[in-house]
């Protein structure tokens, strides 16, 4: 097979294997019945799938290069919904950036001490 057949090959079964887990993350929501994204379980999913290396990184590589080079094009929809709705974000901006700010200090505190940890755990902390 040549190699640009292949690659099709893998971005296409990739493809499939996100939208797979899409799916299934979308099921396990509803049969659960809990108010949680079906988006992020998908991606713990697939996170836990790679780590236990049910699926192989080489299978899915070039799919996730393609949706992280997209990926800007993802946000024209939010940036068209801030002009929308700039009227009623302008009465609240003052609050809305503090809460922007003060998240995304939050979570930056908390990442630093998650990958800390981590590395504890994994003894990649003194390499």
């Amino acid at each position: 097979m040549k190699p640009a057949f292949k690659k099709v090959i893998r971005i296409i079964t990739g493809f499939a294997i996100l939208i797979l887990l899409q799916f299934i993350s979308e099921k396990i929501i509803h049969i659960i019945g809990i108010n949680f994204p079906p988006t992020i379980l998908g991606m713990i999913i697939f996170a836990l799938l790679l780590n236990f290396k049910i699926i192989p990184i080489w299978l899915v590589k070039d799919i996730c290069t393609i949706a992280i080079s997209i990926l800007p094009a993802l946000f024209v929809p939010l940036f068209v919904g801030v002009t929308v709705y700039y009227s009623i974000i302008k009465q609240d901006l003052i609050s809305i950036l503090a809460v922007i700010i003060l998240t995304t200090f939050i979570t930056m505190v908390f990442t630093a001490f998650f990958v800390d940890k981590v590395m504890e755990w994994t003894g990649k902390k003194n390499v």
